[in-house]
């Protein structure tokens, strides 16, 4: 996330927030404690509340970014970092303790076959043969009418990815899905730079969806991220220790009951809902939709790798099983978490990766796996499942107005997620604040 994308000091209404303000004596019932539900608390006393709760169903706060622990080590299973100095997320997580180090943020991506592969440095979308960036109007609001706007030649090969990526065809997912799957920026290799720069400058579509890579343009705004000081293990333990602090009150190994958590609710109460909302459903009388949600395996090696670190590289070629490799330093060790669209054979998997790197900067050795994982991912959504969370945010508006919070369920991004809870909370408080005034 850019920090000229989001001024988190930006002026609180008249006596509302900040320093000095008057405490809010409603509560406010955060649900899940990921890093969503716990920016949400942080957000929530800063803008003037003291009575917090927060109800998380594990015994560890994290969510998907808390790594599974070994001999010290962690086993991500993902790709997760921040912002450099200056990101808001980041900002406001140092205002509570927690440090960070930046790095040169590195990645690249394989397209076409891995045996005959068009490489991209520095881009973290497909990099695709085509030269023709003349694009067809966007018809429609699924990912299909999104990959129909392209040529043939580049929306054949972003069709196939996307089958073996997710097991559906493009059309049944939303066109928003075209971001956790990255393909919403698309890398013309056979196309003129200069032209696919004007076509950028002058046509709102393509700078949607042509991306140029940064080493070519002279692109530096994600040049730099960065990364919790002692890992994420040691962030979410300050994150624990910060809240203690201010009083936010966690309630560990807590399923929260939504009918429950709705029939306690008081005026001026605001609930924030940051976990998955397909509880949600059955509690406001819905049908839970039918979401495309694989089980993605994960697998983690030692490694020997001549090379920078941390750095990852995208697998857009729809073959082997491998969708993304990440290499990261953790207690003196250097690991690769291989993110897999099924589960796969082990020796295959080491091939594949071995050629999936092949064409990078580096040298890489592979040794013994050390962990692995199969978790369900709720990341793409279907046309069915957002306009499902749709209905249900009209159900619950209907029943709490603006104090219900949900937890930016549909956006895939943390910073925009960050942005978006902060101002639905604010609208909130500020309904806990009139009502306190009367």
């Amino acid at each position: 996330m850019r920090a000229e994308d989001h001024n988190r000091n930006a002026p609180f209404p008249t006596s509302f927030g900040g320093a000095g303000a008057t405490p809010f004596a409603a509560r406010v019932r955060i649900v899940g404690g990921g890093l969503t539900g716990i920016l949400a608390a942080f957000q929530a006393h800063h803008l003037g509340a003291r009575n917090i709760e927060l109800f998380e169903r594990l015994d560890q706060l994290g969510g998907v970014a808390q790594p599974h622990s070994q001999d010290g080590r962690e086993m991500r299973d993902g790709c997760h970092y921040f912002g450099p100095q200056g990101d808001p997320i980041r900002e406001l997580l140092e205002e509570h303790g927690a440090r960070f180090q930046d790095f040169d943020n590195r990645f690249g991506a394989v397209s076409q076959s891995l045996d005959n592969p068009a490489i991209a440095q520095d881009f973290g979308g497909p990099a695709l043969a085509g030269s023709n960036i003349e694009l067809a109007p966007l018809a429609g609001r699924t990912l299909g009418d999104r990959l129909a706007c392209y040529d043939d030649e580049l929306r054949a090969p972003l069709e196939r990815y996307v089958r073996w990526h997710v097991g559906c065809e493009p059309s049944e997912l939303h066109a928003d899905a075209a971001h956790p799957l990255a393909i919403n920026r698309v890398y013309p290799k056979g196309a003129s730079l200069d032209a696919l720069w004007q076509a950028k400058r002058s046509n709102p579509l393509a700078d949607d969806l042509f991306g140029i890579p940064r080493g070519l343009w002279g692109y530096t705004t994600n040049a730099k991220a960065s990364l919790p000081v002692g890992g994420f293990t040691a962030l979410f333990e300050q994150c624990r220790a910060a809240l203690a602090a201010i009083g936010v009150r966690v309630h560990d190994r807590k399923l929260a009951n939504p009918k429950t958590l709705l029939a306690e609710d008081a005026p001026g109460d605001t609930l924030v809902w940051a976990a998955s909302p397909i509880p949600l459903f059955k509690a406001m009388g819905l049908p839970v939709p039918r979401a495309p949600a694989p089980k993605f395996a994960t697998y983690t090696f030692e490694v020997n790798w001549k090379g920078p670190t941390p750095v990852y590289f995208h697998n857009f070629t729809a073959e082997g099983a491998c969708f993304r490799a990440y290499i990261y330093e953790s207690a003196g060790s250097t690991l690769l978490t291989a993110e897999c669209v099924t589960k796969c054979d082990e020796n295959e998997l080491v091939r594949d990766i071995y050629r999936l790197l092949d064409h990078f900067e580096g040298a890489l050795t592979i040794g013994a796996l050390q962990f692995k994982s199969i978790k369900p991912r709720w990341l793409y959504h279907s046309v069915e499942t957002i306009d499902s969370l749709e209905q249900l945010r009209r159900a619950l508006k209907a029943r709490m107005g603006d104090r219900f919070v949900a937890g930016a369920w549909e956006t895939y991004a943390k910073g925009a997620k960050f942005v978006e809870v902060e101002a639905d909370l604010r609208r909130a408080l500020e309904i806990t604040l009139a009502l306190e005034a009367i």
